[in-house]
């Protein structure tokens, strides 16, 4: 019988003798009080945290979306004051359905303005940019400043969604 609660006996012994050891530890692992103090972390909304490579912050990043839904909404002939960004949103995802065509010629428009961007920049570079697309010049830039080429994990993403939509459409024209 002894024998039988001998190891279990054992092993709580051990175990007990090493707790304090850890809670030690643990205390020591703890950040001084006083330095807490001086440098608090930033909560969740003030916090630095940084989108698009680094270059924006999360409140930067969210002006740069209101505005861009502003602009929107003035071509669409959408009031913008006084209306918060969910507003305006829904307002101009409305406005994009019952003017499709204007809002492909918006689309188009600024697509025009990203390709003589890009081809002003190019020019800058060197770069000749006769009869050359925006994705062309783009990758040229790219490649010019020491990029390593396309990543092909983003490559399939694109095949892969443009096979969807392929095959919705397939599935719409025949029901």
């Amino acid at each position: 019988m002894i024998r039988k609660w001998f190891i279990p006996a054992v092993a709580l012994a051990v175990l007990f003798s090493v707790a304090p050891v850890w809670a030690a530890k643990s205390v020591t692992a703890l950040p001084d009080a006083a330095l807490v103090i001086q440098h608090p972390k930033e909560s969740g909304e003030d916090s630095g945290h940084m989108h698009h490579k680094g270059k924006m912050t999360r409140k930067d990043f969210e002006a740069y979306r209101l505005e861009k839904l502003k602009e929107i909404a003035t071509y669409f002939g959408i009031q913008t004051d006084g209306k918060t960004a969910e507003q305006l949103k829904k307002e101009v995802e409305a406005a994009k359905l019952a003017n499709k065509d204007k809002w492909e010629a918006f689309k188009a428009e600024h697509q025009a303005k990203r390709l003589e961007h890009l081809r002003k920049i190019a020019e800058e570079h060197g770069i000749k940019t006769e009869g050359k697309t925006s994705e062309q010049l783009r990758e040229e830039l790219y490649l010019l400043h020491g990029g390593k080429g396309k990543r092909p994990h983003r490559l399939e993403d694109h095949d892969r969604s443009a096979d969807d939509d392929d095959k919705q459409k397939d599935k719409q024209n025949q029901a």
